[in-house]
């Protein structure tokens, strides 16, 4: 016997005992497994080989350089549009419109002498706090490191009194067995 023919044998008697019995046999043999299986495979390389993505992507090329180009959406837009638009960016404009003149009052007091001291005193907090970040970091580390040794001990404690629990059981066993002479 061949071994494709052995195969589809194996393949047709799972397909009987995984299958319902009511089905024809004519719809087990359009649905084979090793069809579907072959189908899938296919389905799959294809899939894979996106060969699908790349050619919609070049067909449409042309098309995505006009996205972007720059003056694209001013070609499309009519004055009416335009409008519209800048109503939309009003609310937005005008905040930042506010932000700039709320800047513009502080910006005196950001080149006095004190806050250059205060720029010195804050860069000396920095440096002092990522000195304490990474204190704590080995504080954190060593704490870890005990908790871990303090396991291991926990963990050998338990099996030395489990080991002595089962000699214990032994001698008093061997002591019961043992016959007492008076």
């Amino acid at each position: 016997m061949d071994t494709i023919d052995l195969l589809e044998k194996r393949i047709a008697q799972l397909e009987l005992s995984i299958l319902p019995k009511d089905i024809e046999e004519d719809v087990r043999k359009k649905h084979l497994v090793t069809d579907l299986l072959i189908q899938t495979h296919t389905m799959i390389a294809t899939a894979l080989s996106c060969r699908e993505v790349v050619t919609s992507i070049l067909q449409r090329m042309p098309e995505i350089n006009d996205y972007l180009d720059p003056h694209y959406s001013e070609n499309l837009l009519d004055t009416e549009q335009k409008k519209q638009y800048i109503l939309e960016l009003y609310p937005e404009l005008k905040k930042t419109a506010e932000l700039v003149v709320q800047f513009q009052k502080v910006n005196p007091f950001a080149e006095l002498v004190d806050i250059d001291k205060l720029e010195d005193r804050l860069e000396l907090a920095t440096i002092s706090n990522a000195d304490i970040y990474k204190e704590s970091q080995e504080v954190t580390h060593n704490i870890l490191k005990s908790m871990q040794q303090y396991n291991d001990i926990i963990s050998t404690i338990k099996v030395l009194f489990m080991q002595l629990e089962c000699s214990v059981s032994e001698i008093e066993k061997s002591l019961q067995s043992k016959p007492v002479y008076d």
